[in-house]
């Protein structure tokens, strides 16, 4: 088979898809995997081991341009086998234009039911699985089933070379005597920021942790603030705490990386160095997770936008969740000041983020 799997959305949405590509090739040996992903996405499949080829399509190129583009790809990898997660309904109607055979996916909006002729129909909203098992549940028309038993065995991976690693410890090292040399040996990773609408943490709230750790465990780390110019309003806080005459023995020990300078392997090579890392519901924390770190995960506790669904994937002693301690009544969004739990990611406090980091520490790598 020669199956092609649209996902042209969010970084996350995508690591989460990636389980469908292992499953594929570990059923069906000798098939060919390609993903159609959107650009910010293309980075995290460069030598990947099990998705043969990368399409990116870009929303930004004319109409003309993009079904061009994907009909080549189409013909050229002679596609028998197709499925719509998530993004662009393009490559669907493409597929179903070039006579792909099965057509399989998610049935949802209008398109699908047009486009597809053996999708699946799933109530995310209900949130009864992870996304990545809804994905993969997705699957069930080729006719081998997906047991949640066999879960660890799909989990996504991202390739990055001991050259990437070494070219990343090189940068780091001279940001680290140039802007943080009081900081420690160890790389402790915040990215506060986020895309969507899911809730956050408070901004001032990392800037308190840091002052935290550095109170209980001094010298130990390297604190890496990571974002991108668009999450600028998720740090206003943080550096107003951050430059507060009490804060100030933390001058030399924290370092704010924008991620966008270099781009996304250059990030993703830099976070594969570190130590800990912690942040919410966004790509970043999908990243953190895939690389195996020691991470902490910040979630909302809104139906649809909880760890149930949208957590890391893989799940063990080396990740934590962390969710206000409420009882959510909302399925989609926030009820705001009508709820009687308002601001909840409020009810994490610094001591509930810190405890989790010390027991981090205290696991053996």
């Amino acid at each position: 088979m020669n199956i092609v799997i649209n996902r042209t959305d969010a970084i996350g949405d995508t690591i989460l898809t990636l389980p469908m590509g292992k499953f594929l090739k570990d059923k069906y040996p000798g098939s060919k995997v390609a993903f159609i992903v959107s650009p910010v996405c293309k980075d995290l499949f460069i030598n990947h081991p099990y998705v043969d080829e990368c399409w990116v399509l870009d929303k930004n190129q004319s109409l003309y341009k993009k079904n061009k583009f994907l009909k080549e790809k189409f013909k050229n990898f002679k596609a028998d086998t197709f499925f719509h997660v998530g993004g662009s309904h393009l490559p669907g109607m493409v597929s179903w234009k070039l006579g792909v055979p099965f057509r399989g996916g998610l049935k949802s909006k209008w398109q699908s039911f047009v486009f597809l002729n053996k999708a699946v129909r799933q109530s995310r909203s209900l949130v009864s699985m992870h996304e990545s098992d809804y994905n993969l549940n997705l699957l069930s028309p080729l006719g081998t089933i997906y047991k949640s038993s066999e879960r660890k065995s799909f989990s996504p991976l991202i390739s990055i070379s001991s050259i990437e690693k070494q070219e990343a410890k090189n940068l780091f090292q001279k940001d680290k005597e140039q802007f943080t040399p009081e900081g420690g040996s160890e790389i402790l990773v915040i990215h506060p920021g986020m895309t969507g609408h899911t809730l956050n943490w408070g901004s001032r709230n990392y800037a308190r942790l840091i002052k935290r750790i550095e109170s209980e465990m001094p010298n130990r780390f390297t604190f890496v603030i990571s974002f991108t110019p668009s999450d600028e309003k998720f740090l206003t806080g943080l550096r107003e705490q951050l430059v507060r005459e009490d804060y100030a023995f933390l001058k030399k020990k924290v370092l704010f990386f924008d991620g966008s300078v270099k781009g996304l392997r250059h990030y993703i090579s830099f976070l594969s160095i570190a130590d800990i890392f912690i942040g919410p519901s966004t790509g970043t924390t999908h990243i953190a997770n895939t690389l195996g770190l020691k991470m902490i995960g910040l979630y909302s506790p809104i139906k649809v936008q909880s760890a149930s669904r949208w957590g890391p994937f893989n799940r063990d002693d080396r990740t934590k969740i962390i969710v206000p301690d409420v009882v959510c009544g909302e399925q989609f969004e926030c009820a705001g000041k009508t709820c009687p739990y308002f601001e909840c990611m409020a009810k994490i406090e610094v001591e509930d983020v810190f405890n989790a980091i010390f027991e981090l520490t205290e696991l053996k790598d």
